[in-house]
């Protein structure tokens, strides 16, 4: 078992899912059991006798507690060890770490991930354990769903929408919301493609936005990914989704917009298998990419991805 030393946390500030049984803050649905971590490591009293350092704050939080940061991996350096910096956030950006402090993250940019940087999977109930997972049959043809944010609240949002895409970001950075909507209207054409889409004004995955109540939202939400062959599934604010995981809990097929995203494991997981990639500079033909996958697969072949959908998540992707 990988023995860790953990430095004392500073008082007040979070701590990382996976060192907590309680998760701060408004996110929903994003709650991983303290019981799905027990027997990954044994925490140590001496860095000296660790295998690694963890940082036990998440790095968006110290950034106001640099002299922290330092400390930590001072003390990893002193003690010859590799010290673990956990980055869940948005912002694919470059973090500025020494190369000598190992990364987890789920966003950034394929062509920009640094050698110590790992990518991590969004943090995801494993819903396929909580609502079983039954392969879809093939029926009369391919069935798209998507349920989520991709309208606007107000005028002012719908005005910076159109500024930070049309004017500000260009290509792969652009936000979620502007590949969702230029996917749904592509696909809301093609005769070939059944498209059920639910559209919401605000974002569901925070209790201060979202439009229902979460438990019906919730419903809604997980009944729309089991009655799809396959869930729309582009990034969201960061270059990563987490719609992508839990189409895959749910042994279904996410149709990824390939916004220069990596995934975690990429030289393991065969994820070509189960997963309709999309080049964000292609989208035009999404449809065509959705329909040929469909096509090309038997109906016991297609059944079996989605299994190998699942299984991946299970084995490799529940964080």
């Amino acid at each position: 078992m990988l023995k860790v030393f953990i430095p004392e946390p500073i008082e007040g500030v979070r701590l990382i899912p996976f060192l907590t049984d309680k998760q701060a803050g408004g996110r929903l649905f994003q709650d991983i059991d303290a019981s799905a971590y027990r027997d990954l490591f044994e925490e140590v009293s001496r860095p000296e006798a660790a295998d690694l350092i963890i940082v036990p704050h998440e790095y968006s939080s110290l950034r106001s507690h640099q002299d922290y940061l330092t400390r930590c991996i001072e003390t990893a350096r002193e003690a010859g060890k590799r010290v673990l910096v956990s980055a869940y956030q948005d912002d694919p950006g470059a973090l500025g770490l020494p190369d000598s402090v190992v990364v987890l993250r789920p966003s950034a940019y394929k062509s920009a991930l640094k050698k110590n940087e790992i990518l991590m999977p969004a943090y995801v109930e494993n819903l396929g354990a909580i609502h079983g997972v039954e392969p879809l049959l093939k029926g009369d043809g391919p069935i798209v769903g998507f349920m989520g944010k991709a309208g606007f609240a107000s005028t002012k949002e719908l005005v910076r929408y159109l500024v930070r895409n049309y004017v500000v970001r260009k290509g792969p950075d652009k936000e979620g919301v502007y590949f969702r909507r230029k996917a749904l209207r592509i696909l809301a054409k093609d005769t070939r493609i059944t498209l059920r889409a639910i559209i919401r004004r605000r974002y569901s995955g925070h209790k201060m936005t979202i439009e229902l109540p979460p438990e019906e939202a919730r419903a809604l939400y997980i009944d729309s990914i089991q009655k799809a062959h396959f869930t729309l599934a582009p990034r969201g604010d960061g270059n990563y989704s987490l719609r992508f995981y839990e189409t895959l809990a749910l042994g279904r097929i996410p149709v990824l917009i390939d916004t220069d995203i990596p995934l975690p494991l990429e030289d393991r997981i065969p994820y070509d298998s189960f997963v309709v990639h999309v080049p964000w500079n292609d989208i035009q033909n999404i449809s065509t990419y959705i329909f040929d996958f469909y096509t090309n697969l038997s109906e016991e072949e297609f059944a079996k991805r989605q299994r190998m959908a699942q299984e991946a998540f299970e084995k490799h992707l529940y964080m």
